[in-house]
């Protein structure tokens, strides 16, 4: 019997490995059973429940056996639709276009309506000691010697080999957490620690107010409000307040209203949408930044469901617009707007 169970675990690993290689990346995260093991020791170490690991891997009983392939981390099947792009899923999966090309052997950004793509499972390993600091022991004041500016479909891996260096080394540079990736136009720090002023300490505050700090976007607030951070915001005229999660962007914060509540808040502060923005705070990981929320929703966004189609326009001391041909004057009105949030 113990036979013919290994025999039918290689045949189906083989299948596995078969699809695998047309796909150009593994189809899942695979365990070997080693000695000592259980089903519950492995789904802590992972992260997973026991019934997922039953699930994923077909099985009847809680019995294993040392030198069985099992399923830990099953890919994701995703069909194509209208109005979807590379961009766009791979930001909904918290992965990168790169990755999701790779995975399914595409050749463009082009995809169509109906297409099925398999999205790379993010791989996780059992808990580690914690690393230590990435941060410099002081604060940094101007960029290294060499630094490069991100482009459309950059990863961190291309541009380690393309300057000789390693991730990690960018990661630590860049103040970076694992799994996170970039953003078309960030400027990106090479041989050396980007400058940080360290201007806020998470932890701070204990709670939401209505007046904040002033917080570089590009010397401390981009390191610390981060692509799919969720926070609350708080209008200083009114008080209301309305959780966003960030979508994205290099210059400033692109955000998007969490739920449909969310969204009848933002309605309330905007009876109709409009670019005139307003004086919030930002409370994030105990800190309370002072910013300006804009009301007009526009291009990409990735939460179905909160009532609104697009992304909102969030600006910190010192952010910039995306591109020329945003008017100047709509710049200085959030700048001024940050101001008036910190109390000046």
């Amino acid at each position: 019997m113990m036979k013919l169970c290994k025999r039918l675990s290689a045949m189906v690993m083989g299948v596995l490995l078969l699809f695998t290689a047309g796909m150009q990346a593994l189809a899942a995260t695979i365990y070997t059973v080693k000695a000592g093991d259980w089903l519950s020791k492995i789904s802590k170490a992972y992260g997973v429940t026991v019934q997922q690991l039953k699930q994923y891997n077909s099985l009847t009983s809680d019995m294993i056996y040392v030198g069985q392939k099992l399923i830990v981390y099953p890919d994701t099947k995703y069909i194509v639709k209208k109005g979807d792009s590379l961009w766009l899923i791979a930001s909904r999966y918290s992965t990168t276009v790169e990755k999701i090309k790779t995975y399914n052997a595409l050749k463009s950004d082009i995809i169509d309506i109906n297409q099925v793509l398999y999205i790379p499972s993010v791989t996780k390993t059992p808990a580690q000691s914690t690393p230590a600091s990435t941060t410099p022991s002081k604060a940094v004041t101007g960029w290294p010697p060499i630094t490069y500016i991100v482009q459309s479909g950059d990863t961190l891996g291309g541009i380690a080999k393309k300057y000789g260096t390693t991730v990690e080394t960018l990661m630590k540079y860049n103040y970076m957490d694992p799994g996170e990736w970039l953003n078309v136009g960030q400027k990106t720090a090479i041989n050396g620690y980007a400058p940080r002023n360290f201007a806020v300490t998470p932890g701070e505050s204990v709670s939401a107010q209505r007046v904040g700090k002033l917080v570089d976007w590009f010397l401390d607030g981009k390191y610390l409000i981060k692509r799919n951070d969720v926070f609350i915001v708080t209008d200083c005229a009114t008080g209301l307040q309305i959780k966003f999660k960030m979508m994205g962007g290099a210059n400033h914060s692109d955000v998007e209203p969490l739920t449909a509540d969310d969204t009848a808040t933002m309605i309330k502060l905007f009876p109709q949408w409009n670019w005139t923005p307003r004086p919030v705070v930002i409370f994030h990981k105990g800190i309370n930044f002072a910013a300006s929320l804009s009301g007009m929703p526009h291009s990409y966004d990735t939460i179905s469901g909160n009532n609104v189609t697009g992304h909102f326009d969030l600006y910190l001391s010192g952010s910039k617009n995306h591109g020329e041909s945003v008017s100047q004057s709509y710049v200085q009105q959030h700048l001024n707007n940050v101001w008036t949030a910190a109390g000046k």
